[in-house]
C-alpha cells in the first residue's frame, strides 16, 4: 500500500527524506542498505502524474564499469516519466567500489522492476545475481545520489 506520493520534480528530496526517516544514512551507504532503501521507496513512495501503465515507473538495477572503466559500480535508479511528456526523469543512487578481477569478469548488465508488487521478487532476484555478491559485505569508495533529465 503507498504511504506516500512525491512530486517527480522532487525525487531527490523524497528519497533523502524516506533515507532520513528510515534511519539510513547515505554518506555511508552499502550495497545491503542501498537495495533495501531503493526497493523500500520504490515500494512505499509513488510519484504522482508518472505513466505507470506505460512503464513510466521503473526501478533499475544495474552494474559494471563506470564510463571511465576506472570503478565497478552498481546503481538502483527510479525512472520516472511524466504523464503526456517524453522527457524521463531518472533517480539515480550509485556505489562505486575498486576494481578487483572478479568485478572485472562480471562485466555489465541490468535488469528492471515496473510494479510494486513485484519488488520483492525482483529484490530476491537482485540479491541472488553474481554482481551483487561480489559487493555486498564490501564498503564502496562512494555513494552518491543525484537526479538526471533526459
Amino acid at each position: 500500500m503507498v504511504s506516500r506520493w512525491f512530486r517527480i520534480s522532487s525525487a531527490e528530496s523524497a528519497l533523502r527524506r524516506f533515507a532520513a526517516e528510515s534511519g539510513t544514512p547515505l554518506d555511508t551507504l552499502r550495497a545491503t542498505d542501498a537495495v533495501t532503501l531503493a526497493m523500500g521507496f520504490y515500494r512505499e513512495c509513488r510519484a504522482q502524474h508518472a505513466r505507470v501503465a506505460e512503464e513510466g515507473d521503473g526501478l533499475l538495477w544495474q552494474w559494471g564499469p563506470d564510463a571511465d572503466a576506472e570503478r565497478f559500480t552498481i546503481g538502483l535508479t527510479r525512472q520516472l516519466v511524466r504523464e503526456n511528456e517524453d522527457a524521463i526523469t531518472q533517480l539515480c543512487l550509485t556505489l562505486a567500489y575498486r576494481w578487483t578481477p572478479g568485478r572485472r569478469a562480471l562485466g555489465r548488465g541490468h535488469a528492471w522492476c515496473f510494479s510494486p508488487a513485484s519488488v520483492d521478487e525482483f529484490g530476491a532476484e537482485l540479491r541472488s545475481s553474481p554482481a551483487y555478491r561480489a559487493i555486498a559485505s564490501a564498503s564502496p569508495m562512494s555513494a552518491t545520489v543525484r537526479t538526471e533529465r533526459l
